[in-house]
């Protein structure tokens, strides 16, 4: 059941590719929300959460800056974008992401957020087993960009809620 104290979460991601291989980041994920696995890490396109006052690519920019050291200055027409409503947390996450069309600079990791480790560039095979250990709803929609089977509505959908022992529960909504 919806009501008006959902916590709504808006991010942004960017897909960052040099040749073939796409830059993921490594990150140290602290809460349960994660899949349970607190301190884990996982894989996924640098990104994060658009401030108040920001647009998504002014957001895009600062956390890639922030997450990798690349600067970027042009951006794609949005890729795809993925919601996830964790219905037992009450909140609900909008992600939308870009592909970066110019960047320029060396990886440096040194997150103000503490949540990015490391990072490099990865052949679309290495990726995917990269993104092994990620929630489903970063994993489907990367792994479906890279190997160029984004739906035509550009979109990917989750339900998430948990079972008695809290674990975590996710389905695809169509």
């Amino acid at each position: 059941m919806k009501n008006n104290s959902v916590r709504k979460w808006s991010v942004v991601g960017g897909l960052i590719l040099r040749d073939s291989d796409i830059l993921l980041v490594a990150n140290r994920r602290r809460g349960n929300l994660h899949l349970g696995k607190k301190g884990g890490i996982d894989w996924s396109p640098p990104g994060g959460v658009i401030d108040d006052g920001e647009d998504a690519i002014s957001a895009l920019k600062r956390e890639v800056f922030e997450e990798t050291g690349l600067r970027t200055s042009a951006w794609s027409e949005l890729i795809y974008e993925v919601d996830v409503d964790f219905e037992t947390l009450e909140m609900s996450l909008h992600v939308e992401v870009f592909e970066a069309i110019d960047w320029c600079g060396s990886l440096f990791f040194n997150d103000p957020d503490g949540i990015v480790e490391d990072g490099g560039f990865f052949s679309r095979e290495e990726c995917k087993a990269k993104l092994d250990a990620s929630p489903i709803w970063v994993r489907e929609p990367v792994s479906s960009y890279l190997f160029d089977q984004v739906p035509t509505r550009k979109s990917f959908s989750y339900r998430v809620t948990s079972d008695k022992d809290k674990n975590l529960i996710v389905e695809r909504k169509l």
